[in-house]
């Protein structure tokens, strides 16, 4: 792009600003709702930890299949992010023992009307309605979604020939669907990358024939009990929901039909229902980017999907990776309690020898393949239910658990407590924990209390306190234990029918091994390595106002300050951002618009926030450095099935006069993208 139009565009952005503001003073405010979507608040207040868009794909189609409500079973329910144990606790006793539930009214008084109506679209509150849309959905239906993602400018690694592609970004998902079969083909092509079908994924899903629940072919993911041994969907991490982001929310057995290209199996499975007893059995066996040297042994896994260059390019599917196992579940219920309980094992090979495990004494000739094992149980009566799960696994001789707590002693509000102890050298390629510092389950230990009460229909608090322990601060580097704390309070205020607030603080404590000359004056250096602490303390403020019918905006203000404690004085970094954001829908148009300043002074003090993207898909912007930035998001609806979207974002900076650095040096000091796709409906 020329520098003529990047100046043009850099002085758009109060022309978009002046342009939301003429159609707010045409329309005088009305009385309203100013919750938005119930996908859209999730993001924009919960923490990011996996494929966002996995999550994205699976709303999609939930909304195709709609859950019949009152016979629904937590597993299915808690598809909805914005539900917890604790609310899907309610919904089934409930029903049990007053009766169906069978009007919107009716499922506010149990979750809350902010959240009855995010779950009204997905949902269904009379069987005879479910049959007649049933009825009419026995046929055959479809969708084909394409987008394109191009950067402006380029990077220097396509000026120079370093990546082997273009500057471009090419997605495309053909989905099929007849009663109880679906199929789904995805092709992506990241930019800078050669080929067009770089990344291919197929599934072929058969759901609800008598007793068999679920069965794929092709690539899926599977998730049991609390996702120490197996948790490929964990969406959230730690800090999202001080009630629900301890526990895993995800079905057990879900075809894959997103872009990301780790963290799924594949091959077959398929999950049995005879009566209470429900099985899952699965093989598979796929291709993986792993990092090897010249010693032979697998580092690590390259999750980021890259191949652009002769390295990465060589590294593509380079490991084989095989995995079998079974989970079998019990389901009971009687005289008020209910509950599942039941286990797991799995064995897992790879092509070459894991350095994670000869690390750990395992002998080179043993250390590509492994068993573990895994024991689950959930018991719920009443307001009251516990969660345990235990892992063992053969190499490393190691296990971990976590064990837990809710209890809702007044309607509204949700409690929980748990207890986790990951073993220093437990290892599983598939765990996605609950953890503070990543998803492996190994190496920490850890103590939380959660609270979240609605207090009114206009009141909402919330509060979590973890305290942690990591056995091994860096296993490599300072073998020695370390611990910390982290706390978060959550207060949202709905003023009106059309202004609502919300608020976030947090404050945590936690050491980083740093090398003996960033760290010169802390005491107890080991290997050239030292404990440095580190605090963080952030504040969030949210304000959405409904400024009419079609219009509404968010405020957001944010501070972060994070300390590091040195013995000769403490080193602090600085960062805040403030961004507007306008909504604007009539008819099949809709219009966003965001601008964000933002000021940081190190990496450390970074700031995240979640963006508006195309259809199925959220952006995750990261803030460093000082600037501003904005971006625009357009969608019509051409016709009934068929939907197309654009959008346009860039970011100015005034601390750097070029962006990045390597063959991802663009020679700019505003970095621009444009993002365009197609959703046909058929």
């Amino acid at each position: 792009m020329n520098q003529s139009l990047l100046f043009r565009l850099r002085h758009a952005m109060p022309l978009v600003a002046s342009f939301f503001l003429l159609i707010c003073l045409a329309r005088p405010p009305e009385v309203g709702h100013c919750a938005t979507d119930g996908v859209e608040s999730v993001f924009s207040t919960f923490e990011p930890e996996g494929n966002i868009d996995a999550l994205l794909d699976d709303l999609a189609d939930l909304k195709k299949q709609k859950l019949y409500l009152n016979e629904s079973s937590s597993e299915d329910l808690l598809q909805l992010p914005w539900l917890t144990f604790s609310d899907v606790s309610t919904i089934i006793s409930t029903r049990t023992d007053t009766g169906p539930i069978a009007t919107q009214a009716a499922l506010a008084e149990i979750i809350g009307e902010e959240k009855a109506a995010w779950t009204l679209p997905y949902i269904y509150f009379s069987r005879d309605l479910q049959l007649h849309r049933k009825a009419l959905r026995d046929q055959i239906e479809g969708s084909l979604y394409t987008r394109y993602f191009t950067e402006m400018p380029e990077r220097a690694g396509i000026a120079t020939g370093a990546y082997a592609g273009e500057n471009y970004k090419l997605y495309n998902r053909l989905q099929l669907t007849i009663p109880h079969l679906k199929a789904s083909v995805v092709q992506e092509k990241d930019v800078g990358e050669p080929d067009l079908d770089d990344f291919t994924s197929f599934s072929l899903n058969a759901y609800d024939f008598g007793v068999l629940k679920s069965a794929v072919i092709g690539n899926y993911t599977l998730n049991f009990g609390e996702g120490l041994l197996m948790g490929q969907n964990r969406y959230f991490s730690k800090g999202s929901d001080p009630a629900g982001s301890v526990r895993l929310n995800s079905r057990r057995l879900k075809p894959y039909s997103s872009s990301g290209e780790y963290g799924f199996l594949q091959g077959a499975a398929f999950s049995l229902r005879p009566g209470p007893f429900e099985v899952t059995v699965f093989t598979s066996s796929n291709r993986v980017d792993g990092i090897v040297y010249d010693d032979g042994l697998i580092t690590s896994f390259d999750e980021s999907g890259y191949h652009r260059t002769e390295t990465e390019l060589e590294r593509r599917d380079g490991v084989t990776e095989k995995v079998d196992g079974a989970n079998l579940l019990w389901n009971f219920g009687a005289s008020g309690v209910r509950g599942r309980v039941g286990g797991s094992m799995i064995h897992y090979g790879y092509s070459e020898p894991l350095k994670t495990l000869v690390e750990s004494g395992i002998e080179r000739k043993d250390a590509s393949s492994a068993d573990l094992v895994g024991l689950e149980a959930v018991v719920t009566s009443g307001n009251a239910g516990i969660f345990f799960e235990t892992v063992f696994s053969q190499k490393p001789d190691d296990s971990s658990w976590i064990a837990g707590a809710s209890y809702e002693p007044l309607r509204g509000v949700s409690t929980v407590v748990a207890v986790r102890q990951y073993g220093e050298h437990y290892y599983s390629p598939f765990a996605g924990a609950f953890a503070e510092r990543g998803d492996g389950a190994s190496n920490e230990e850890g103590y939380y209390a959660g609270i979240d009460a609605r207090l009114s229909r206009k009141v909402r608090v919330g509060a979590y306190y973890d305290w942690f322990r990591f056995p091994l601060l860096s296993p490599s580097s300072y073998p020695y234990p370390s611990e910390g704390h982290d706390m978060r309070l959550f207060a949202s205020w709905k003023a009106s029918s059309s202004i609502a607030w919300s608020l976030q603080l947090q404050h945590k404590k936690k050491e980083e091994a740093k090398k003996k000359e960033e760290a010169p004056s802390v005491a107890g250096t080991v290997n050239g390595y030292a404990p440095l602490p580190s605090l963080t303390d952030r504040v969030r403020l949210d304000s959405d106002i409904k400024l009419s019918r079609a219009l509404s905006m968010r405020t957001r203000g944010e501070v972060k300050r994070v300390r590091q404690e040195f013995f000769s004085g403490d080193v602090s970094y600085n960062g805040w951002l403030v961004y507007e954001q306008l909504n604007y829908k009539n008819g099949r148009l809709s219009l966003k618009w965001r601008g964000t300043v933002f000021n940081t002074d190190d990496s450390d003090s970074q700031l995240y926030a979640y963006e508006d993207g195309l259809p199925m898909q959220f952006d995750l912007g990261t803030y460093n450095g000082r600037g501003k930035s904005m971006f625009f998001l357009a969608s019509w609806k051409a016709a009934e099935n068929l939907k197309i979207a654009a959008r346009y974002e860039v970011t100015y900076y005034t601390d750097r006069e070029v962006y990045s650095s390597g063959s991802d040096l663009r020679l700019t000091d505003s970095p621009a993208s444009f993002h365009v796709g197609c959703l046909w409906s058929f």
